[in-house]
């Protein structure tokens, strides 16, 4: 017996049949959001956008990264559509609004590309660019291989965290939940190995 799965496919979102026998894999969906201090084109923030092609570079070099939502540093557009702000954030997109949505196969590749490298540089100076007031920063949850990921989607999850705090739908770095709905602790030698430390 087999079964249909929902895989986008040129644009299209199409059906192939998949075995019973052989579970769907799971990738991690993932989402940062912040407010940075001063708008798009700024000199304020020129440090932070200076450094996009490096950290957008260093993904794509990291073992475990599927692919993104890339942003057009000429118009600021997103190639997965319009970013959807966070309720908790005020639901608003502004020339401030700077946001990332990506796909991963596992916690750990999202971890060693986070705290390192170009984009753990970037993180030490994050309170020269950004705002900060205690909201949700990033939200991660699992999806089917193959399963459509939006930012309608990642803005609910962001919400969700905000408001019932790190669960199995939608969760932190610091207390992560697995594909099975179980909490996770980050495997650190699996990082450092990722990281080449």
């Amino acid at each position: 017996m087999t079964r249909r799965h929902l895989v986008p496919t040129g644009g299209r979102l199409n059906f192939r049949p998949l075995v019973d026998c052989h579970p769907v894999a799971k990738k991690l969906a993932f989402m940062t959001y912040g407010h940075l201090k001063a708008d798009f084109g700024h000199p304020d923030v020129q440090g932070f956008v200076d450094r996009v092609p490096s950290v957008y570079g260093a993904a794509d070099a990291m073992e475990g990264f599927i692919g993104r939502s890339e942003r057009s540093l000429e118009n600021f557009q997103h190639s997965w559509g319009e970013i959807v702000t966070p309720k908790c954030w005020g639901g608003e997109t502004t020339l401030r609004s700077a946001a990332t949505l990506s796909l991963w196969d596992d916690i750990e590749s999202v971890a060693a590309f986070a705290y390192h490298g170009a984009h753990g540089d970037a993180m030490k100076l994050r309170t020269e660019w950004f705002i900060h007031n205690g909201l949700p920063e990033h939200v991660g949850w699992w999806v089917e291989e193959g399963d459509p990921v939006n930012w309608q989607m990642a803005a609910d999850r962001m919400d969700h965290l905000h408001d019932h705090g790190s669960t199995a739908h939608a969760f932190n770095l610091r207390s992560p939940f697995d594909g099975d709905g179980e909490p996770y602790r980050i495997n650190t030698d699996v990082v450092r190995a990722k990281t080449g430390r």
